[in-house]
């Protein structure tokens, strides 16, 4: 019976072969979105799960809400927090440990090279129970300056993974270069980490003597705290515990006393000093909700984009399935006096539900392997969108095949289900008697209900993929208030002579100017401090003032950014007092300089307008420089200093030579190929220890909007997708129709139709449902992509909405028209006379 089975399946595919290629190809498509978002979803969601004990692995976070205050919020902590909390919470907290994550300069060979280096305590390994390729966490990091590198660092350097007992040359901790001893090599550890580990090195407390917001601080966050808590311990109980210390027993208590008062009735330490717990393999897709604007080490996953993802790629196979049903139930009459004669023979029900079922299985497993092979052809573009190295290893994951064949075979019941339950109900005597088909006006409607779904569907995915789109080309093309072009932005952090070096750039005739600043635009980092303004008192607390996000530029960066001031003027050499310079060590006294605000800021000290604020005095710490009084000098309009995806900050700009990391150089040739060698010989001549760093600003600025444009590439292709596979289904239907009614055809050709009015009645036959859908999409898509826009400060005008439905609407039913169109016309023009002959 089963042999039988599979015979008549293969011979009605074979027989019907516009109808099996529609719906192998339909289902083929909807298993290769499946598969590939199947192999992206594995990796997001297995982050750091296998590392041994991640489940009692949690990551410290730092969320500052203070009234008046915009929020802060790092997934960093500060340095004192670390022992303090594990000495506090032994009964939940079995160890912790800090690591200080920041690039670095390898000197190896007379070369240099960039890399990234973790400063951690001597417990990390205790934490994370890391592989070693070579050496041991008891035997390889015993004592500080211990270095362990990975088997990847260890081959590029030394072209072998046993490099034990050799050393590698840093520039630079503690500003100084330091040679360490290599101690242990870590096994190559898998991507799907968030974990940025090259070069780890035993910390030294000492290092950081002198800067006591690195590890001596409650408040400065600049370390990433994890703790390893007891077996048993959950998160929810650690973090009772953390909130407990924090409102009653925690330094902060006092701290804020001191600063802002008693707290205001009904209010707790912690509704504005936050502490939060999180588990390590919940933080690659979850931290972005406790990171702020700063980001983490590695990029962050997004849990709404894998959650949308997976929705449209279910969408598109369930747009496949219809099909399969629509054309299944479309063709019942055909296959109606199959039934009753299988049925006349001694078939039961049950049999011949069977047999359609198993068809519509067969077709699913035939469409798997094209699927497969789609995977493999589309992974290459799938994994550059995505940034990602995804691969499908069939044969090496058994849990893979498990999964490919479930949803296989569940698909092809949720597609054969109904079909085979339509099918076998019919009655042989009522089939036989009767030379009519058996369509009803039941399954005529589902058709139209299923129909009318598909390109609800796709109507809204075309309507997602043009807003999508539209708001990230806005957010690319938003005047940012400041010249991006011809920029090239190059890292001087260890540079020595900046003057020097500035003038060999300055001497290139290709190169207009080079303005030295402590980041450069994107690179806008959370530098934030408490700014006093003098002879004004805070009504009603204690408070040391406003907040500022602040920044430190050289002469002339503004002007080499075409940033005009609003009131006052800009730093010019021709004031010496506006640079900040050290107060020395013996000299007990308030340092003096200037100040440049933005026009928020002016507005957060409660002036009226810029020119207002002009000549007053703020008072602040200014890093590694003492106290010092700002005399207002300027103000400059808001700029976009980071992604407008955070909006704009209250800043201030100061002038100290002792930050200066980034140099900006503006250059007016076209010929930019041969003026990137010029600058690398002037670095290397000047720097000849530090590899060179240079990147293009408007590059810098497009990789603001990377994920955005990635997800917009995506959407856009898996649109395509849904709407493929819904005209491949309504082709098959109009196909259907015309060859139904084409008795009907040839007789409205006989009394006259024209050959557009037949193609105009099946035409408008297939509008309907497709009308229904817009009207059904419209409200649903506006909805769904206003909540998305919430979440964009400067966001695309939402009247937008309007056309890009409308023109949404109009495609899908130009799509619809053209593809029955076709067919109809095809039929149309046919002869009556074989129309009226066709049995």
């Amino acid at each position: 019976m089963f042999r039988n089975y599979l015979i008549t399946a293969w011979r009605n595919i074979i027989k019907n072969g516009m109808f099996s290629f529609i719906n192998i190809f339909g289902l083929a498509i909807g298993l290769m979105s499946c598969i590939l978002i199947m192999l992206f979803v594995r990796e997001e969601t297995g982050y750091d799960q296998w590392i041994k004990d991640s489940d009692r692995l949690v990551r410290l976070h730092t969320a500052y809400l203070m009234p008046d205050r915009p929020p802060f919020l790092t997934v960093n902590s500060a340095g004192k927090m670390m022992e303090a909390l594990r000495d506090y919470a032994k009964g939940e907290i079995e160890d912790g440990v800090r690591v200080l994550n920041f690039g670095t300069t390898v000197r190896q060979n007379n070369d240099a090279f960039s890399e990234r280096i973790n400063l951690v305590d001597g417990s990390f390994f205790d934490i994370f129970d890391l592989p070693f390729e070579h050496g041991s966490k008891v035997s390889s990091f015993k004592k500080p300056y211990d270095l362990v590198i990975t088997e990847e660092l260890a081959i590029k350097y030394f072209g072998k993974t046993d490099v034990i007992g050799e050393t590698m040359t840093i520039c630079c901790v503690a500003d100084d270069p330091t040679t360490l001893p290599i101690t242990g090599v870590l096994k190559e550890l898998p991507g799907a980490t968030h974990l940025d580990l090259n070069m780890i090195v035993y910390l030294q407390p000492s290092l950081f003597a002198d800067q006591p917001n690195i590890l001596d601080t409650w408040n400065s966050v600049n370390v990433m705290t994890y703790f390893k808590m007891h077996q048993g311990v959950s998160v929810a109980q650690l973090q009772e515990r953390i909130e407990y210390w924090i409102n009653n027993e925690s330094p902060f208590v006092q701290m804020f006393k001191e600063n802002m008062g008693e707290l205001p009735t009904d209010t707790k330490l912690t509704d504005m000093v936050k502490h939060r717990v999180m588990a390590v393999p919940d933080l690659h897709l979850q931290a972005r909700e406790h990171a702020g604007s700063m980001g983490d080490v590695t990029p962050m996953g997004d849990l709404r984009m894998i959650y949308t993802f997976m929705i449209v790629a279910g969408l598109i196979l369930l747009i496949a399935c219809i099909n399969f049903m629509n054309l299944a139930t479309a063709r019942a009459s055909q296959r109606a006096k199959e039934v009753a004669m299988r049925k006349v023979m001694g078939a039961s029900r049950r049999q011949v539900a069977t047999q359609f079922l198993g068809e519509a299985i067969a077709l699913v497993l035939i469409s798997l392997l094209f699927a497969l092979v789609a995977v493999e052809a589309a992974l290459p573009l799938y994994n550059s969108a995505l940034g990602r190295e995804l691969e499908l290893r069939l044969f090496e994951d058994a849990d893979l095949i498990l999964s490919l064949v479930g949803t296989s075979l569940l698909v092809g019941l949720g597609a054969g289900i109904y079909p085979s339950l339509y099918l076998s109900r019919y009655l042989p005597g009522h089939i036989l008697k009767s030379s009519k088909g058996a369509e009803s006006t039941s399954s005529s409607t589902l058709r139209t209900a299923l129909v009318v779904f598909q390109f609800a569907t796709s109507i809204a995915l075309i309507i997602s993929t043009a807003v999508v789109y539209g708001q990230t080309v806005y957010a690319n093309s938003m005047d940012v208030g400041y010249e991006t072009q011809n920029k090239l932005i190059l890292n001087i952090r260890s540079a020595d002579n900046l003057e020097s070096l500035k003038q060999e750039l300055l001497n290139l005739p290709e190169i207009s100017s080079v303005v030295f600043s402590s980041e450069s635009p994107t690179q806008d980092n959370e530098n934030n401090n408490g700014f006093k303004l003098l002879g004004q008192e805070q009504e009603g607390s204690k408070s040391q003032g406003e907040l500022l996000n602040y920044h430190n530029m050289g002469y002339g960066f503004f002007e080499a950014y075409d940033i005009k001031p609003v009131a006052g003027r800009l730093f010019d050499q021709a004031h010496a007092t506006d640079e900040i310079k050290p107060i020395a060590e013996d000299e007990n006294r308030i340092g003096n300089a200037n100040v440049i605000l933005n026009e928020t800021a002016v507005k957060k000290f409660g002036f009226t307008s810029p020119q207002q604020a002009i000549g007053k005095t703020l008072e602040t710490d200014v890093f590694r420089a003492g106290k010092y009084h700002l005399t207002i000098i300027g103000v400059i309009p808001d700029v976009y200093f980071r992604s407008i995806k955070f909006g704009v900050r209250a800043s201030a700009y100061m002038l100290n030579p002792e930050r200066f990391r980034m140099a900006s150089l503006s250059f007016n040739t076209n010929d930019v190929s041969s003026l990137l060698p010029k600058i690398e010989t002037i670095w290397k001549a000047n720097v000849p220890m530090q590899p060179i760093n240079l990147q293009f600003l408007s590059e810098m600025m497009k990789a603001q909007y990377a994920q955005e444009m990635a997800q917009a590439k995506l959407f856009s292709a898996f649109s395509i997708l849904a709407i493929l596979v819904a005209c491949l289904g309504l082709y098959g239907l109009a196909a259907f129709t015309a060859e139904r009614r084409t008795k009907e055809i040839g007789i409205r050709k006989i009394m006259g139709a024209r050959v557009r009015d037949i193609v105009s009645l099946l035409i408008w036959q297939f509008s309907k449902p497709v009308i229904i859908a817009m009207l059904f999409a419209w409200p649903l898509s506006v909805y769904l992509m206003l909540q998305w826009l919430e979440a964009f400060p400067y966001r695309i005008n939402t009247y937008w909405l309007l056309p890009i439905c409308l023109i949404a609407g109009g495609s899908a039913l130009l799509i619809a028209w053209l593809t029955v169109g076709g067919n109809a016309a095809k039929v149309a023009r046919s002869n009556p006379v074989n129309a009226l002959r066709y049995e």
